[in-house]
């Protein structure tokens, strides 16, 4: 069942964790959207396991020019044609069985949709499903929900044409609406100019106001989450990313606090469409529409009174996914994202399942037994049994310096449900659960002032269970500890010699004794 335990087995023999099974589904999904077209190609195994294996994307401005006749014009038409006819050509050569496409706001609002629906049909062979808004505004909600931790919140999705808004409560969808809002529509209706006067922006923020006040269920009450998502929320993210010399290249999972927006918008405002394709982080394809997304943005902060943003990488198309991933599913929700997140990584680099499963428990017992040492609670309790069940991930890169292939691998794979400081926790603890210093060095500046030395004590505890395993024989079946007198005292309980795991695990105590000021001995 996705969420469950991945490491709770009754075999006795060693193998691996991940057993590699043949991943026997894939799947591409085809988003029209109304600025741009995207398609993604997702490999998996139904509730198991995932990966997104290709991603191609084409700017066809399909809402360009849409006038009060709500005709789609002939330039955009042949552009999605062609683009869409290209995507399909992709799909064949990738073999994949299956291709989902949809669209959603200009093809939804067209007076002429019947008609590009015949001529997509025609010359690239696709039958394009016309989401509702309302279906659009689930999908997205499907996209963050599974791949966010957060149980009470918004979800606004920007798009060309229209925006998607839904209120979430325990984890459900329970509003949504869509908006003529789109980054296209605005821009063509308030800031066609080439640099807006402070007229024009006026004009469009008064709107915005009048749009969102029609929306009675839209205001931050309590502990309620603000997520974006689509191209403009990502722009806007890389923006900041850049300004800030932020160390991660990882948009999902960000988070910016209203002030920067408010910067970034007042920014902006200032510039041209030229000036603006200079700005770090902004696709210049976006220049001319990023400032009414960016101001939309800025809107539903203020209104709302959230006072930071939750970028979701993920929305409509994985949200399509997630559908067929979960099919059966009902609703289609992954149970616990976290632990969901950490067995998916693990099953891809074929972690071993036992050894995995006995560095975790006789880390976790270290920990429990120890508290009176580190004073840590339940937090730091389930980032040293994620970073034990993933530990030696870098092996599926060389033995050699595995650990730091480790970090390098969690650093830049999916791993939804954790913020980004907690993914560098967990990267660090596995960077040095075999041997080293701790050193925080470019990520010093995403992480809090204590955590190098919450780091230091969790990766010795991780250390000492790791070469208390070293036979991968699960030979050392608990721990007994005591404290007196500066010194940790680990009485090892075992079925068999643990001879050697013991010994290991001594030659293993440097970071302990820095970290934490006391001597510690197995016997």
């Amino acid at each position: 069942m996705v969420g469950s335990d991945p490491l709770r087995s009754k075999s006795k023999a060693a193998q691996p964790i991940l057993k590699r099974q043949a991943v026997n589904e894939r799947l591409g999904i085809i988003d029209l959207g109304s600025n741009s077209a995207r398609m993604v190609v997702f490999q998996y195994q139904p509730h198991l396991a995932f990966t997104q294996i290709d991603d191609v994307k084409e700017t066809v401005r399909l809402a360009h020019g849409i006038g009060d006749d709500n005709l789609l014009q002939q330039e955009t038409i042949t552009r999605a044609a062609e683009t869409l006819t290209m995507f399909t050509a992709l799909g064949k050569s990738l073999g994949l069985p299956r291709l989902i496409a949809v669209a959603t706001s200009a093809v939804r609002d067209a007076a002429n949709q019947p008609a590009f629906l015949a001529h997509i049909k025609e010359t690239a062979g696709i039958d394009l499903r016309v989401l509702s808004g309302e279906e659009e505004a689930y999908y997205g909600y499907l996209g963050a929900v599974n791949s966010l931790s957060f149980s009470d919140g918004f979800i606004f999705d920007i798009g060309g044409g229209s925006m998607q808004l839904s209120l979430v409560r325990g984890r459900g969808l329970v509003r949504s609406i869509s908006l003529p809002l789109g980054t296209i529509r605005l821009f063509e209706r308030f800031l066609s100019t080439d640099r807006p006067s402070a007229e024009q922006l006026s004009r469009l923020e008064s709107y915005l106001q009048e749009q969102l006040s029609t929306i009675e269920w839209f205001g931050c009450l309590g502990a309620m989450q603000l997520v974006g998502m689509g191209g403009t929320v990502r722009n806007l993210a890389k923006i900041d990313q850049e300004a800030q010399g932020y160390p991660l290249d990882k948009l999902h999972g960000y988070e910016i606090p209203i002030e920067r927006v408010e910067e970034i918008a007042a920014q902006l405002a200032l510039l041209s469409t030229q000036e603006r394709q200079d700005i770090p982080g902004l696709s210049r394809d976006r220049a001319d529409t990023i400032l009414p997304g960016v101001i939309l943005i800025r809107s539903l902060m203020r209104y709302s009174g959230c006072r930071s943003l939750l970028i979701s990488g993920h929305g409509l198309r994985e949200g399509l996914f997630y559908e067929q991933f979960l099919a059966g599913a009902r609703p289609p929700l992954i149970a616990d994202v976290r632990a969901f997140g950490i067995e998916n990584l693990a099953r891809r680099y074929e972690c071993q399942r036992v050894h995995a499963a006995k560095v975790r428990d006789l880390s976790l017992q270290l920990f429990d037994q120890l508290q009176p040492l580190h004073g840590y609670g339940a937090w730091e309790r389930e980032l040293l049994a994620a970073a034990a069940l993933i530990h030696d991930i870098g092996i599926a890169i060389n033995y050699y310096d595995h650990h730091k292939h480790g970090l390098y691998l969690i650093l830049n794979s999916f791993l939804p449900g954790y913020s980004h400081r907690e993914i560098i926790l967990i990267a660090l603890l596995t960077r040095y659960h075999r041997k080293g210093t701790v050193k925080l060095g470019a990520f010093e500046s995403v992480l809090s002032n204590d955590d190098e030395q919450r780091i230091a004590r969790l990766s010795a505890l991780l250390r000492i269970a790791e070469y208390l395993e070293r036979g991968k024989s699960q030979v050392v079946q608990g721990l007994r500890c005591s404290i007196a007198d500066g010194l940790v005292r680990v009485e090892v309980v075992s079925l068999g010699d643990a001879t050697m795991e013991i010994w290991a695990a001594n030659q293993k105590t440097r970071l302990f004794r820095k970290a934490y000021g006391y001597d510690i001995n197995m016997i």
